[in-house]
């Protein structure tokens, strides 16, 4: 009875001091990574060592990776199987050789969105796991989302934030330009990391926008956006333009008509010198008047319109005081206007003549 009591006891000693397998963490890192800096594009190999292992308790390891861009949890491998990352191409594998105790996941190539949590553990410890964990940081060059800010329209006077969200590891370092090469507003523009604020946005705010990504693996990452301002119209015509009668030539008058978006255009005449609001419309229809409307260099000005009118054959009825109306298209319903003065000159003006015309010739005379 001694002897089965003694031999029970050392069975019960025995199983209490089972030992449980464990991960090796000699290295400070846990997994260890071929190469020490793993680059998006190149192949790495991540191991884990299983330790305490004995001979008649194989272990099933797996693999799993929590990506930091997205928060997908993608279960990619155990032992020799492979579960993610197969299609269309292959690139990734896993290996295991029995009574081992290390197990190898091999990436090729890696990807920048594999970076993120990986994890190594053991597949069957019930529900208490068994794991080892490292941060693969994928080093990769910046590259700017889609997510970034696009074109876009503001009133005059808002605030507005441009974003550039960048990806790439190290953490890419932005900074912004004016495609124009015109500085950044002081105190108007800031910068506050992947953030461009516009505060109080003027018309010298509209225009080209880039932010660029950096970082020390690579830079050039550029991001192009245009901000457009919204203004209400305004107009600055000439002040007068002289011509003779009965010459058979013409006289044209030009305005700058300014806002955005472009207004709509009208001309119209004044009817009463004294009553500055008594106008009739002008057409195309009567042949008295041809209107054209052109956009100017940039050099000459930004959203504006050069409106031009053209007095066919200038009579003494022709003489008086014309307006161009710029009327916002918004529902605001902004408007604007312009004036310029037509007088009669002794002589005919050949260097206003239109092209069309046969020059400055006697009037006809009366019989």
């Amino acid at each position: 009875m001694i002897s089965v009591l003694v031999l029970t006891l050392m069975s019960l000693a025995f199983l209490q001091c089972e030992i449980i397998p464990r991960f090796d963490m000699r290295d400070k890192d846990g997994i260890i990574f071929d190469p020490i800096v793993p680059r998006a594009g190149e192949s790495m190999t991540a191991k884990c060592t299983v330790v305490q292992l004995t001979p008649g308790n194989r272990k099933s390891v797996s693999w799993r990776l929590h990506r930091q861009n997205d928060g997908k949890i993608f279960y990619l491998a155990t032992n020799n199987d492979v579960f993610q990352f197969k299609n269309p191409i292959q690139r990734l594998w896993a290996h295991h050789e029995l009574n081992s105790q290390d197990w190898y996941l091999h990436f090729d190539p890696l990807d920048r969105d594999d970076i993120g949590n990986l994890t190594c553990f053991l597949a069957d410890t019930g529900e208490e796991e068994v794991s080892l964990t490292r941060y693969l940081d994928v080093h990769s060059e910046p590259i700017i989302l889609e997510s970034s800010t696009k074109d876009v329209e503001v009133d005059i006077g808002e605030s507005f934030n441009l974003d550039c969200m960048a990806q790439g590891y190290p953490k890419p370092n932005i900074s912004w330009i004016r495609a124009d090469s015109k500085p950044l507003q002081g105190g108007i523009a800031k910068f506050n990391d992947q953030r461009l604020m516009l505060r109080n946005i003027s018309m010298h705010d509209r225009g080209v926008y880039k932010c660029i990504a950096t970082n020390l693996i690579g830079s050039g990452s550029e991001w192009t956006l245009k901000v457009s301002v919204r203004f209400p119209p305004s107009v600055k015509c000439q002040e007068s333009v002289g011509q003779a009668p009965n010459f058979e030539v013409d006289a044209y008058m030009e305005c700058y008509a300014h806002g955005y978006p472009a207004p709509r255009l009208s001309w119209y005449k004044e009817v009463d010198p004294n009553n500055p609001t008594a106008l009739i419309p002008l057409t195309e229809k009567s042949f008295k008047y041809k209107f054209e409307a052109t956009i100017p260099e940039p050099d000459v000005c930004t959203d504006c319109i050069l409106a031009r009118i053209t007095v066919i054959n200038v009579i003494s009825g022709d003489y008086g005081t014309y307006v161009l109306r710029a009327t916002s298209e918004s529902s605001l319903g902004y408007m604007s206007e312009g004036r310029v003065r037509l007088y009669q000159t002794p002589e005919c003006q050949q260097s206003i003549t239109n092209p069309d015309n046969k020059g400055c010739r006697s009037p006809p005379k009366l019989n």
